[in-house]
């Protein structure tokens, strides 16, 4: 994890050193093991360098190679084996080469071959002067974040975007369309690269942004070869191969020089990678490095308490899992820590909450005590092995019985779950993948009426309401050939926007605590496996993720294998919200006199502040969720909009009526 900055004068005005390192200097949480400028002439490249691998111990950036071309990097290579073959005799580099070195001596041995051959997690900026070309390549997934802002002859980037606020010449304000999209309807599926600031975009991933004096030419250099169809003869093969990528995809991410934490929540997913992290470095596969254990724990015999399942483990392996306490809401009880929530906004640039941050704080000290610079979760498990898409494509061959069959199996491993809600995804998904692609806004709005979203954010004008009816539904996949409707489902999951916002929230938030986060599901030839296979073979006879529970026999204690409901820390947000509520309420009041008061209507904001003093929030209501957005949404406008913000406004705010037109 390292922090990335430069500029071009695309009109040849020499760079001012002096703005290169205060852009630089707003990424000093991403660094700490050094700092590096680069300035010649027009150009300028800085890195904020915080080492994580072994390569890495002997990095330096900004790298230079004899021909000229300077690079800076932000993360780690997975297929350091494949460049290193590929580069000629006699070249070099060593084998323990820093990723930086040897990505350059296979750029120089392959050219504009080596992007498609990139895998990892990372985000690059290549400078070329003999070519006059600068070159901005983001990791197949979007793990690490990577933004640009041009305008006129200056063009800048940044692995945040406090960096490009700093520059004297960016000008921005919030972007309207996108934020009423966020906030008041579904994520769009496709990310197009823009922000929540206008005229900065972010480079989406699988893309390279190729910059020249005379043009900015924007491409996909990768992607999952959807058309691929993969089979085998028994379930147990799919089972092998399943194991063989997911412990391929921990061990890429178990390359530490330092301490690596795993957050362990008892659940399939999390216990599957802690587990095979656990029996790699018993076999000796990955650097002996400390392995740490944490996981949430909570009051014994609540629907969240899991602890009999990392008992488990412990025993199973010897180890001991560090136990965080779960603390009620944001706040906690406390006041004061509305400053936390604040920085919480401006280290991630969004307007986004975390309604337990009062426990992930607890968390990230519990990790930063360790000495640990990477954080494996089994975040997005539930994603890409329990996707319901399969049953339509069971519909389509005609086999409704077994479509049912699978239906009333999931209720039986699924106990938690309300069975209405898994025939309500499994109807809205038939709906799905049978409109066309002109009527699916509708179906959207169906989909919002269904889950009793109708009256959300009635506090919003009606200006900013009527903004988030006008974004278009563009799947800009409907032209592809996918091998079924599980690919299909698979791929625009791992390329839907809300995923990238919260890998980018992710990335940041780790950052700022001094460790990465990895996400082993998330690799993407673990992704491409999954894509290939039959969708019924993952929930073969309707087991909830039958093919991992398989493929972990042996590995996983045999009373995960079989487990049957997911912890539900429902009762403790809403209860946490409960406890926060008077200080939330009194932070609106008190910010309305900003940016926020050209977003909301001023008479329906406070019957609702009004009807939640009275009466609290009740079970199930989704103001408290709404509460946290429109929370998030006043101070992101306060801190980078208000009157001691870092950014730079092109114009004054817009009157209302102008801001929809």
């Amino acid at each position: 994890m390292s922090g990335l900055a430069g500029i071009w004068n695309l009109d040849g005005r020499p760079v001012e050193r002096r703005l290169l390192a205060e852009m630089n200097a707003r990424l000093a949480h991403r660094g700490g093991d050094g700092e590096g400028l680069w300035v010649k002439g027009a150009t300028g490249l800085a890195c904020q360098l915080r080492r994580v691998t072994p390569e890495s111990l002997q990095e330096r950036q900004p790298l230079v190679d004899a021909a000229g071309r300077v690079l800076v990097f932000d993360g780690r290579l997975d297929c350091r084996e494949e460049l290193l073959a590929a580069l000629p005799a006699g070249a070099p580099v060593a084998a323990d080469a820093p990723d930086p070195e040897l990505l350059l001596a296979a750029y120089d041995a392959l050219g504009e071959r080596l992007w498609e051959r990139l895998d990892g997690d990372f985000a690059l900026a290549l400078y070329d002067a003999g070519r006059r070309e600068l070159l901005l390549v983001r990791d197949r997934l979007g793990v690490r974040p990577l933004y640009y802002y041009q305008a006129g002859a200056v063009f800048l980037f940044a692995s945040e975007i406090k960096p490009l606020l700093a520059h004297p010449e960016v000008r921005t304000r919030p972007n309207d369309l996108d934020l009423a999209d966020f906030l008041l309807a579904d994520s769009p599926l496709h990310h197009n690269g823009v922000t929540f600031f206008s005229d900065i975009r972010h480079v989406p991933p699988s893309h390279l942004l190729r910059i020249t004096p005379q043009q900015t030419a924007l491409r996909r250099y990768w992607d999952f070869p959807v058309e691929r169809r993969l089979r085998f003869r028994q379930r147990s093969e799919y089972a092998e191969a399943l194991r063989h990528y997911l412990e391929r995809a921990v061990r890429r991410r178990l390359r530490s020089a330092y301490p690596v934490a795993v957050s362990v929540s008892g659940g399939l997913d999390s216990s599957s990678v802690f587990c095979l992290a656990e029996r790699l470095r018993a076999a000796g596969a990955v650097p002996q490095v400390p392995l740490c254990g944490f996981t949430f724990a909570t009051p014994s015999g609540t629907i969240a308490d899991e602890m009999m399942y990392v008992e488990a483990i412990e025993r199973e392996y010897g180890a001991r899992i560090e136990r965080v306490p779960v603390c009620r809401g944001m706040l906690d009880g406390d006041a004061e820590a509305m400053e936390a929530v604040r920085e919480l906004v401006t280290v991630t640039e969004m307007p986004f909450l975390d309604e337990q941050l009062a426990t992930s704080r607890r968390l990230y000290a519990a990790i930063r005590a360790t000495g640990a610079r990477t954080l494996l979760t089994g975040h997005w498990g539930d994603q890409v092995l329990f996707a319901q898409a399969y049953l339509v494509e069971l519909v389509r061959r005609l086999r409704w019985l077994t479509v049912y069959a699978h239906l009333r199996e999931y209720t039986r491993w699924l106990t938690d779950t309300d069975p209405r809600a898994l025939w309500q995804r499994f109807l809205m998904d038939l709906v799905k993948y049978h409109t066309p692609a002109r009527a699916l806004p509708l179906l959207r709005l169906l989909r919002r009426k269904l889950l009793g979203r109708t009256r959300d954010c009635a506090w919003y004008a009606d200006w900013f309401r009527e903004l988030a009816t006008r974004g278009v539904y563009r799947n800009p996949y409907d032209g592809k050939r996918f091998a079924s409707l599980h690919a299909r489902s698979l791929y625009e999951d791992a390329r839907a926007r809300y995923y990238v916002l919260s890998l980018e929230w992710n990335d940041k938030v780790g950052a700022a605590e001094g460790f990465q986060m990895a996400f082993p599901f998330l690799d993407p030839e673990l992704l491409s496996f999954l894509m290939a296979i039959p969708g019924e073979v993952l929930t073969a006879d309707g087991v909830p993720k039958a093919l991992l529970r398989e493929a972990m026999r042996g590995i996983l204690p045999e009373e995960i294998r079989g487990r049957t409901w997911k912890a539900d820390f429902t009762a403790f947000i809403r209860e946490g919200m409960q406890q926060d509520l008077p200080a939330l309420l009194r932070h609106l009041r008190a910010d309305r006199r900003l940016r926020l008061s050209d977003y909301v209507d001023e008479a329906r904001l406070e019957a609702m502040l009004a009807a939640l003093e009275a009466n609290g929030l009740r079970q199930g209501d989704p103001e408290g969720a709404q509460l946290c957005n429109l929370i998030g949404l006043s101070i992101w406008l306060r801190q980078f909009f208000g009157g001691d913000s870092v950014a730079r406004t092109e114009t004054a705010p817009c009157e209302p009526a102008a801001q929809c037109a």
